[in-house]
Formats: structure tokens, sequence, C-alpha cells
């Protein structure tokens, strides 16, 4: 089993967080050429088809960068604040903090505290998601399956299943993130698709 961070958007953090997006699509670093009729992968496996199985032994399983049972914590905006900035008077929003270890410093997810109308804190400096370190994060997904398709193979129940509800949003909000880098939604990219459980604790809880 790996723990491995993946970066999320505060729009995705909410569907997260609100148990409305349980899957997550990540465009393959190589992409494969067609060759023929078949599409040639980095790693050497082919298909006719617009998806790959994931199977046991399968070059396509081997080059995944998630197994099931694989930890993902989510990294997300944040900023480290006092308790006394935001409302701490219901004890049940306490769990959305990572004590410091330092008094009374905790950090705050942006996600949370724009929720409750407090998102600018005193004017502080939010750090970007990138650097969230492992003791931040309050969201871990377990993974429970993962395959290889093309994009635009995805179905009404999976852009549901994304935290969207139709394939406009998807697609403007996918093209927003990847278009510059050439897999946009109209490129239709190979991806990698990651169906998880959204667990509301911090991954070192989880493995515990």
């Amino acid at each position: 089993m790996k723990t491995i961070p993946m970066i999320f958007n505060q729009q995705m953090v909410a569907a997260l967080a609100d148990g409305r997006k349980t899957v997550t699509r990540r465009p393959l670093s190589n992409q494969p050429i067609k060759n023929g009729s078949f599409w040639d992968f980095k790693w050497g496996a082919g298909s006719s088809l617009d998806y790959l199985p994931i199977v046991a032994g399968h070059a396509t399983a081997n080059a995944a960068p998630f197994k099931v049972g694989d930890l993902i914590w989510v990294r997300e905006t944040f900023c480290l604040g006092r308790l006394d900035e935001v409302d701490a008077e219901h004890p049940a929003d306490r769990t959305l903090f990572v004590d410091q270890g330092c008094g009374d410093e905790y950090f705050i997810q942006k996600e949370w505290a724009v929720s409750k109308g407090a998102d600018e804190l005193d004017e502080v400096k939010w750090k970007p998601s990138i650097h969230m370190p492992r003791k931040a994060s309050r969201l871990t997904l377990r993974v429970t399956d993962v395959r290889c398709e093309r994009l635009q193979k995805i179905g009404r129940q999976q852009v549901i299943k994304e935290g969207f509800n139709d394939w406009t949003g998807f697609a403007f909000a996918w093209s927003c993130i990847y278009s510059s880098s050439g897999k946009g939604w109209d490129e239709s990219p190979w991806v990698w698709v990651i169906e998880f459980e959204v667990i509301h604790k911090n991954v070192d809880e989880v493995t515990a």
C-alpha cells in the first residue's frame, strides 16, 4: 500500500467533502501514439479500443500510478492561522484543523474558511496546495478501482461522480486545467480513472 499526495482545487475539495466526488481523472504523462488500428503505449501494451482493462499481470496494471487499496492524501489551499480567527464555537469544526503543536496555531483550509464566510482571515496569505504538508491534510481517499481510457468515454454517471451536473461543466473545468498542455477536452487524451472512497481523516490517522 502506497500513500501519495494529490492536488485538488477548491471546487473539487468541496465536492469531496460533501461526498459528491468519488472519482478523478488524470492524464497519462506519456500519451500513446495511434499505430494503425492500435494504440502504442510507453509500456508496450496496445488496444484497438478506447479503454484498457487493468488486469493482474498486465503491463497496464504495472504502469498504473495507483493500485486498489492505495491511499491518496488531499492537498488543498491552506494557511496557518489562529483558532480565534474563525468560528470556534462548534467543536465539530475542530476536526477540520490540524494542530501545529505551537500554542493555538492551526492549519486552516480555504474551502472550509470560505464556507464560513471567513475567507479573508485578517488578510492572511493563502498558501498554494502544492505546499500543503502531509500533517495538514484532512481528507484521505482510499482507491477502490483504477482503469485507463479516453477522456471523452466518460458517461453521465461518471460525470456526476466527478462532482459535476453535466458534461459541459466537466469539460470546461478540465480544459481550464489541461488545455495549455495539449490535453484538453477536445483532444480527448488517455486518462487514468481513479475511483475511491472518501475518508474524513488525516492519512496518518488512517494508517495508524
